[in-house]
C-alpha cells in the first residue's frame, strides 16, 4: 500500500534519525532540516524528474537482474521437467512434486530472519552473497545424478533466496516515495515475466546442446543459468548501493535533492531506524498485514503454478516439448507489458484495489476457459493463458506495493515484508501437489480449478482490505484538532499517526 501524507508543522514529536546537513547545494536548499514544515520545502519538479530518471536508469536494472536471476534458478525445474530430467534422475510424479516442495520448506522459515538481516548486513553485501550461493547450487544441479541430490539442492536454493526479495524491496523504498513505488515494483516484477519468457527461450536454445560433451540438454539449462547468476552476483557486489548516501551514481547535487525528498516525504516511513522489538510485535498485531498476507498466499498459489508449471500446462494442450518452450515466451512478455501499463496508471490515479479486483476477475475467466473448453481446441486453451498471466501480475504485484506503503517505521515495514512473504510462500508447500496429476485427457483439473477458486477468493479478501483501510482513513479525517493531538500525545507514530492516509 502506498500512503498519501498530509503533514503540518507539528512534526517535532516524531523520531528523526536520518542524517541532516544544512549546506545548500546549487541553490536547492537553504538550511532545510527535519524540523522545517513540509509545506515550506520546495523541490524543483524538473530536477526531481531528472533525478528519478537517473535512479531508474541505474538502480532498477540492478534490482531487475537480481530478481530475474532468482526466478530463473527457482523455476527452471519446470522447463527441465519436460526435457528429460525426471527420467535421468529417476523421479516419479510425486518425486518431482517433492522437488518443487523442498524449495519452500527452507524458503518460508528463513523469510522473516532474512528481512531483518537486511539492515544489519546491508543489501550491497547480503544480496550478492545470497545470489552466489543459489547460483553455485543451481550450477551444481547440472551435474547431479540422484533424486536425493536434487532435493538437497532445492533446500539450499530456498535458504539462499529467502532474503532476496526483502533486500530488493527495502532498497527500493529508500530511493522512491510511496506514490512512486508501484511503477518501480512493476519494473521489478517484470523479472517474473522475463524469467518465464527467457526461461522458455533459454530452454529452447540450450536443449539444442543435448549430447554436447556428453551432457544432456536439461543439464546445460542449469549449468548456463547458474554461470549467468554468478556473473550477476559480481556486478551487484561492485555496484549495489545501500542508500542514496552511498550511491556512486549520484553526485552531490543529486544527494542533496534526495535529502530534501527524504525530509518532505518520508517522515513516517523512516521512523525507528534502530532495532526495536516493539515495532516487530506491533506489526504482528496489525490487522492489515494479515489481510494482505492472505491475498499474497492465494496469489502465490497462482503465481507458483504459473512460474513452475506453465510449460507443463501448455504441453498438456497437445504441443511438442520444443514448441512448448517457445509458446510460453509470449504469454509472459504480454503479461509483463500489460502489468507495467496498469502499474503506471495505478500510480497516476493513486488507486490499487480496483486494478487488483479487475486482475483477479480476468485470471479467473482464463482458468474458467481452461476448464470449459475441450482439449481439441488448443488455440482457445492457449489464449486463456494470456488472460491468466497479466491478471495475476496486476493483482499480486499491486498487493505487494499496497502492503509496503501501509507500514511506517523501518523495522515495522521490514517485519511486514517478512510476514507477507512468509505467509505467501507457504503456497509453495502445496503447489506441487495440486499440479501433480492429470486426467485421462491430459487436463490438470485439480490445479486449474484450485487456481480459479483462489482468484475468486482474492476478490473477497481485496474487498475486505479496501473497506478496512477506507474506514481507517475516514476515522482520521473525522478527528477534531483536540483528538488529533491526543493521538500524538499517546505516541501514535508511523502509519498510526493521525495524518497518515492509505491509498485505496
Amino acid at each position: 500500500m502506498s500512503a498519501a501524507i498530509t503533514s503540518t508543522a507539528g512534526m517535532a514529536d516524531l523520531e528523526k534519525t536520518f542524517p541532516v546537513t544544512t549546506q545548500p547545494v546549487d541553490g536547492l536548499s537553504d538550511k532545510v532540516t527535519t524540523d522545517t514544515p513540509i509545506d515550506e520545502i520546495y523541490i524543483d519538479p524538473q530536477r526531481e524528474r531528472r533525478l528519478l530518471w537517473k535512479i531508474d536508469a541505474f538502480l532498477v536494472p540492478l534490482l531487475t537482474l537480481s530478481f530475474l536471476s532468482a526466478y530463473l534458478d527457482r523455476s527452471n525445474i519446470g522447463n527441465a521437467a519436460i526435457a528429460g530430467m525426471p527420467e535421468d534422475l529417476g523421479l516419479s510424479k510425486q518425486g518431482l512434486a517433492n522437488a518443487v516442495l523442498f524449495f519452500y520448506v527452507t524458503y518460508v522459515p528463513f523469510e522473516i530472519p532474512g528481512s531483518l538481516l537486511v539492515k544489519t548486513i546491508k543489501p550491497s553485501r547480503l544480496l550478492p552473497i545470497f545470489m552466489l550461493g543459489w547460483a553455485v547450487t543451481s550450477l551444481g544441479t547440472g551435474f547431479m545424478h540422484t533424486a536425493g541430490q536434487l532435493y538437497a539442492a532445492r533446500l539450499l536454493i530456498g535458504i539462499f533466496e529467502a532474503g532476496m526479495y526483502p533486500a530488493l524491496a527495502i532498497t527500493l523504498t529508500t530511493f522512491y516515495t510511496p506514490q512512486e513505488q508501484a511503477r518501480r515494483f512493476a519494473y521489478l516484477y517484470l523479472s517474473v515475466g522475463l524469467s518465464g519468457g527467457f526461461g522458455g527461450l533459454f530452454a529452447y536454445a540450450l536443449l539444442k546442446l543435448d549430447g554436447v560433451h556428453g551432457i544432456a540438454g536439461w543439464r546445460w539449462l542449469f549449468i548456463v543459468e547458474g554461470c549467468l547468476s554468478v556473473g550477476i552476483a559480481a556486478i551487484l557486489w561492485a555496484c549495489m548501493p545501500d542508500s542514496y548516501q552511498s550511491a556512486k551514481f549520484l553526485n552531490a547535487e543529486d544527494k542533496e535533492l534526495m535529502r530534501l525528498r527524504t525530509i518532505k516525504h518520508d517522515r513516517y516511513m523512516r521512523l525507528n531506524e534502530t532495532f526495536d522489538k516493539r515495532e516487530v510485535w506491533k506489526t504482528f498485531r496489525d490487522t492489515k498485514i494479515w489481510l494482505s498476507a492472505l491475498i499474497q498466499f492465494l496469489g502465490d498459489i497462482l503465481s507458483f503454478g504459473v512460474s513452475t508449471f506453465m510449460p507443463s500446462l501448455v504441453k498438456s494442450f497437445g504441443f511438442s516439448s520444443v514448441l512448448t518452450q517457445l509458446l510460453t515466451v509470449p504469454i509472459f512478455f504480454v503479461g509483463v507489458g500489460i502489468y507495467i501499463g496498469i502499474s503506471i496508471w495505478s500510480d497516476k490515479i493513486q488507486k490499487r484495489a480496483v486494478f487488483m479486483v479487475a486482475g483477479a476477475l480476468v485470471l479467473a475467466l482464463g482458468y474458467a476457459l481452461q476448464l470449459g473448453l475441450p482439449m481439441s481446441q488448443r488455440g482457445g486453451l492457449y489464449f486463456a493463458c494470456f488472460l491468466v498471466v497479466p491478471g495475476l501480475y496486476c493483482m499480486l504485484g499491486l498487493n505487494y506495493v499496497w502492503m509496503l506503503g501501509a507500514h511506517a517505521g523501518y523495522y515495522k515495514r521490514a517485519t511486514a515484508i517478512g510476514i507477507n512473504m512468509t505467509i505467501g510462500n507457504c503456497a509453495g508447500l502445496i503447489i506441487g501437489q495440486i499440479f501433480k496429476d492429470t486426467t485421462a485427457d491430459g487436463r490438470y483439473l485439480v490445479g486449474v480449478s484450485t487456481s480459479m477458486a483462489c482468484g475468486l477468493a482474492c476478490i473477497i479478501a481485496i474487498a475486505i482490505l479496501y473497506i478496512y483501510l477506507r474506514r481507517q482513513n475516514r476515522i482520521r479525517e473525522a478527528l477534531t484538532p483536540e483528538q488529533r493531538q491526543a493521538w500524538i500525545d499517546e505516541g501514535r507514530t508511523g502509519d498510526a499517526h493521525p495524518d497518515y492516509r492509505f491509498i485505496l
